[in-house]
C-alpha cells in the first residue's frame, strides 16, 4: 500500500510538472475523481468537482458526448480537442488542451487529461495576428501595384500625345527654316544663315529625343513586337562598324575590330541589334578624345556571345557606373564637357538587350576609360 501511495505521489508530482491535470470519468460522462487543481481550469466552481458532468466543468464538450462515449469503448482510440481558452484569476487568457481516452479500470469509463498549453496558444495566436496583417499588407501591395499599373498606362498615353503634339510645330518649324533657307536672291548673309542652322540642329535633336522617348516607352512596356531571326553578329559587327571609320578617322582616332573566327549563330531582331551597336560605337566616339582607341572585341563564352567596345576616353566613377543604364542619367563629367545627349542611349540599350534574353555591363576606371558591352544566348 504504501509503495502504491508513493508511486501515485511520483504520478501526482510528474503531472504537475507538465501541467496535466487528471479526470476519471464514468460511462454517463460524470466525474469521479480528479487531480486537486481541477478547479483552476474548469468553469465550474470549487474544489471538489465530484459528481458533475464534464460538459458542466467544460462547456465546450458540449455535442461531443457520442465521441466521448465511443472513444471510452476504445473505438476510436483517443479524443482531442486542442486549445480551448480561459481568463484566469488575474484576468489573463488561458489555454487548455483536452485528450480523452478509454479508462483502464472502469469499463465504459473515460480517463481526461487536461494539459494547459498558454505558451503554444499565445504564440498560435500571434502567428494567427500576424499573418492577418500580412494579408493587410498583401492587399495593400496589391492595391499600390494595381494603382501603379495605371499610372504607367497613364504616363505612357501622356508621352504618346505629348510626342504627337510636339511633333507636329517641330516639322513645321524645320520645313520654315529649310524653306528659308532655300529661298532665291543675294541670300541671308552668314550671320542669318548660322542662327537658321543652330534652329534646325536644335528642332531636329528634339525630334530624336521624341523619337528615343517613344522607342524606350514601347520596348519596356511590351509593346515593341521582337522579330526574331538567325543573326550572324561579327557582319553585322562589320557593317555597323564600317558606318563609323570615317567619323573615327576624322576625329584622329583609331577603330580596331578583333572577332573571333566561325562565331555561332544568335537568334536575335536584327534591327533592334543593330541600334544597339550604333548606340554603343556613338558613346565611344563621342567620349574618345583626338588620338585615342576604340577597340571592338567579339567572342563566344559560357554559351552566349559576348560583344565589347572599349575606348581611351576619361572614364566613369563607380558612382556613376551603378546608374549608367537608367534612363536620363548623365555623368557629372559629361555634362561638364557639354556633351551632346540626353541620357536615353543607354536605357534603350539595356531595354533591347534584355528583351532579347541578354544582359549590359560596364566596366570603367577614372581616366583609364571604359568598355561597354552585352552577352546574348546563342540561337
Amino acid at each position: 500500500m504504501a509503495e502504491k501511495r508513493a508511486g501515485e505521489r511520483l504520478n501526482e508530482a510528474i503531472f504537475s510538472d507538465l501541467r496535466v491535470t487528471i479526470v476519471h470519468a464514468s460511462p454517463g460522462l460524470t466525474i469521479l475523481a480528479h487531480s486537486p487543481c481541477l478547479g483552476a481550469c474548469a468553469e465550474a466552481v470549487g474544489d471538489d468537482l465530484r459528481g458533475l458532468a464534464l460538459t458542466d466543468v467544460f462547456p465546450e464538450l458540449a455535442g461531443c458526448e457520442e465521441e466521448l462515449r465511443a472513444v471510452a469503448c476504445g473505438e476510436p482510440a483517443r479524443f482531442e480537442l486542442p486549445l480551448i481558452n480561459r481568463l484566469n484569476a488575474a484576468g489573463c487568457r488561458t489555454y487548455l488542451s483536452l485528450t480523452g481516452f478509454a479508462h483502464p479500470e472502469i469499463e465504459g469509463g473515460l480517463v481526461l487529461l487536461i494539459q494547459d498549453t498558454s505558451e503554444l496558444g499565445h504564440l498560435n495566436q500571434q502567428v494567427m495576428q500576424q499573418l492577418n496583417e500580412v494579408r493587410l499588407l498583401r492587399g495593400q501591395m496589391e492595391a499600390a501595384n494595381a494603382r501603379l499599373v495605371r499610372l504607367d498606362a497613364e504616363k505612357s498615353n501622356f508621352l504618346r500625345m505629348a510626342a504627337h503634339d510636339l511633333r507636329a510645330p517641330l516639322a513645321i518649324i524645320r520645313g520654315y527654316v529649310e524653306l528659308v533657307q532655300r529661298l532665291p536672291g543675294p541670300g541671308l548673309g552668314a550671320e542669318a544663315s548660322e542662327y537658321l542652322g543652330i534652329v534646325l540642329d536644335r528642332s531636329q535633336q528634339m525630334a530624336h529625343l521624341i523619337d528615343a522617348l517613344l522607342d524606350v516607352e514601347k520596348i519596356e512596356s511590351g509593346e515593341s513586337v521582337l522579330v526574331r531571326e538567325p543573326v550572324d553578329l561579327g557582319a553585322l559587327v562589320e557593317q555597323v562598324v564600317q558606318g563609323f571609320a570615317l567619323p573615327a578617322q576624322q576625329h584622329g582616332l583609331v577603330l580596331q575590330v578583333n572577332a573571333a573566327p566561325d562565331l555561332p549563330l544568335i537568334s536575335a531582331d536584327r534591327t533592334r541589334l543593330g541600334q544597339v551597336l550604333n548606340n554603343l560605337l556613338g558613346n565611344a566616339l563621342k567620349f574618345t578624345p583626338a588620338g585615342g582607341r576604340i577597340t571592338v572585341e567579339l567572342l563566344a563564352r559560357e554559351g552566349e556571345v559576348v560583344f565589347e567596345v572599349s575606348d581611351t576616353g576619361p572614364g566613369i566613377s563607380e558612382a556613376d557606373q551603378a546608374r549608367l543604364f537608367q534612363r536620363f542619367f548623365r555623368t557629372d563629367d559629361a555634362r561638364m564637357r557639354g556633351t551632346a545627349g540626353h541620357g536615353l542611349g543607354l536605357s534603350i540599350v539595356r531595354a533591347i538587350v534584355e528583351q532579347q534574353g541578354g544582359h549590359v555591363f560596364c566596366r570603367s576606371r577614372l581616366g583609364q576609360g571604359s568598355t561597354f558591352g552585352f552577352g546574348l544566348p546563342l540561337a
